[in-house]
C-alpha cells in the first residue's frame, strides 16, 4: 500500500500544471531585453514570451547548468524563455560583433528563477 501511495504522489506530481508567469515577471523580461538592446544601439522590433511550455525540467536544467558560470550556485527553480527580432545598427566605422543594419529574427532570451524569488537573464542568442 505505501508503494501504491508513493507511486500516486510522484505521478500527481510530474503532472501538476506548471503556473503561467505572471504580469509582473513578464514586465521585467521585456524591459531587461529592451535594456540590453538599447546598450548594444540596436532597435527593438519584436519582443514575445515563448509560452508556458518552455517553464520545463529540460529548461530548469539548463538553467543551473548555467548557474556557475555566472557566479550562481544551483537553485533555479522556474525557466522562461522570450523570443525577439531586431535591427542591428548602422556601420559606424567600428569592430562589432553585429552585421550592421540588420535584422536579426528569433533571438531566444532565458532567463531563470533563483533561490531570492528573482529572475536572471542567463543567456541570449540563436
Amino acid at each position: 500500500m505505501k508503494k501504491f501511495f508513493a507511486t500516486l504522489i510522484v505521478l500527481l506530481m510530474m503532472s501538476a500544471q506548471v503556473e503561467a508567469i505572471s504580469c509582473e515577471d513578464s514586465t521585467f523580461a521585456v524591459e531587461t531585453i529592451n535594456q540590453r538592446l538599447r546598450e548594444w544601439n540596436c532597435t527593438p522590433l519584436r519582443i514575445q514570451y515563448g509560452g508556458d511550455e518552455l517553464n520545463n525540467a529540460e529548461n530548469i536544467k539548463y538553467m543551473n547548468d548555467l548557474a556557475e558560470g555566472h557566479g550562481f550556485e544551483k537553485n533555479f527553480s522556474a525557466c522562461m524563455v522570450f523570443y525577439s527580432d531586431f535591427h542591428s545598427p548602422p556601420d559606424n566605422g567600428e569592430i562589432s560583433a553585429w552585421n550592421y543594419d540588420t535584422d536579426y529574427k528569433n533571438w531566444s532570451w532565458y532567463f531563470g528563477l533563483y533561490s531570492d524569488g528573482k529572475w536572471k537573464l542567463l543567456t541570449w542568442g540563436y
